[in-house]
């Protein structure tokens, strides 16, 4: 097993102002070197000096009667493309990520097992580092358990929560339902006449149909294989759907599925596509 994140001790310094207190020559020094100057200070109270203090200041600071330091811990992600996954912390205060979807189970102390494949996820970070893809969503499925083997998507922008018309995907609405797995619940909207949804509910739609049968995603670990998957009930082996400058595709290899969402606005959005995904299959 090898770690994914590390913690690392963490010192913050704060001077204490007492009112109408005498400022030595010591304290001065302190001020103006972390403060910068000592106009406008307050009366009285806490200011903070530093949030990230070396050891030798820390040894410094231990002889300074005004001065109070804090110790926490920060959290640090050993490689970049698990930062989904272990999320971030602030000075050890809260979760974020997948970290964030288990918390409750990982506070009683329940470990978990996810089906993720690192050696897999690390490719995928490569693929888009090497395309510097601006918003994407990238997962690979093991069709037989229903596991996800591979899964990264851009901070800040969730391609695969973006909902469109139903209609543009051509599938039948009474075939597509709300459905909730382990990373939440994936409703369908309804507004007036149309009916939306997102790529999360077309790649079930897509492995509800291989396998004969619904079914339920995970992210977590099973052995359980629910599925014979049969993809050639389809034409091709790959379907691509263009939403102005949104690609998503589904593709399959043997017992594996490949959904992606790419936000791609180069003249060539569509040989990019077609070799981002072939670099996918070539993983697989």
């Amino acid at each position: 097993l090898k770690p994914i994140a590390i913690s690392l001790e963490n010192y913050k310094a704060y001077y204490i102002l007492k009112e109408n207190s005498f400022l030595s020559s010591s304290d001065l020094a302190i001020l103006k070197k972390y403060l910068g100057s000592t106009l406008n200070l307050p009366k009285k109270g806490v200011v903070l000096l530093s949030d990230d203090l070396s050891l030798d200041e820390v040894e410094k600071f231990k002889k300074e009667k005004n001065v109070i330091i804090e110790k926490s811990f920060k959290r640090k992600i050993l490689q970049p493309y698990l930062k989904f996954l272990v999320g971030k912390t602030f000075n050890g205060y809260g979760v974020s990520g997948l970290e964030k979807v288990f918390n409750e189970h990982l506070k009683k102390g329940k470990p978990l097992i996810l089906s993720l494949d690192l050696n897999l996820e690390k490719k995928i970070y490569n693929i888009i580092q090497e395309f510097d893809l601006p918003a994407f969503g990238i997962a690979i499925f093991n069709l037989e358990t229903g596991e996800l083997l591979g899964y990264l998507e851009s901070e800040n922008v969730k391609l695969f929560d973006n909902y469109y018309p139903l209609n543009f995907f051509n599938l039948p609405d009474k075939e597509i339902k709300n459905f909730r797995w382990v990373l939440g619940e994936k409703p369908v909207i309804k507004e007036k006449d149309m009916m939306k949804i997102n790529a999360w509910h077309l790649a079930k739609w897509y492995m509800d149909k291989v396998c004969n049968h619904p079914i339920t995603p995970t992210i977590l670990y099973t052995k359980t294989k629910t599925c014979k998957p049969n993809s050639e009930i389809f034409d091709r082996k790959e379907y691509i759907y263009t939403l102005g400058n949104i690609f998503i595709t589904i593709a399959f290899k043997k017992n594996k599925m490949i959904l992606t969402s790419l936000a791609l606005t180069s003249q060539d959005a569509i040989e990019l596509n077609e070799k981002i995904v072939n670099y996918l299959f070539s993983l697989l």
